[in-house]
């Protein structure tokens, strides 16, 4: 795999970052600002970028709908999956825990889109 095929994967990521703070500044009401806090939203938008294009390339995901349903499947499985416990465990509010995972979604299904058009 050369340079070229793997150059979407950091700008959608940057992409991703900015859908990310844009999402926390509106519906939560949150601004990003410490330099800890963009890294790792960058890492985690890294991370994620990756994975979903992993998956497009290995399971060869051939239209965009199909790529939709990759990035809403993988959310689910990824982050819901493995955050879920934390609403109960912490006592989380089922609006905070959908408007701070919504945008994870829709963060996911942006990051497919873009994987799919670019590759």
């Amino acid at each position: 795999m050369d340079v070229m095929q793997v150059l979407h994967i950091p700008i959608i990521a940057l992409i991703n970052l900015g859908f990310i703070y844009l999402w926390n500044l509106k519906m939560r009401q949150r601004a990003m600002r410490t330099p800890k806090v963009w890294l790792a939203a960058l890492f985690g938008s890294l991370f994620n970028v990756w994975g979903l294009d992993v998956i497009q390339r290995d399971f060869v995901v051939d239209s965009l709908p199909n790529m939709i349903k990759v990035s809403a499947g993988c959310w689910l499985v990824f982050v819901i999956a493995t955050n879920a416990k934390y609403l109960v465990i912490y006592g989380w509010s089922k609006r905070d825990f959908w408007l701070d995972y919504g945008g994870d979604l829709l963060s996911f299904i942006l990051a497919g889109i873009l994987i799919y058009v670019s590759t």
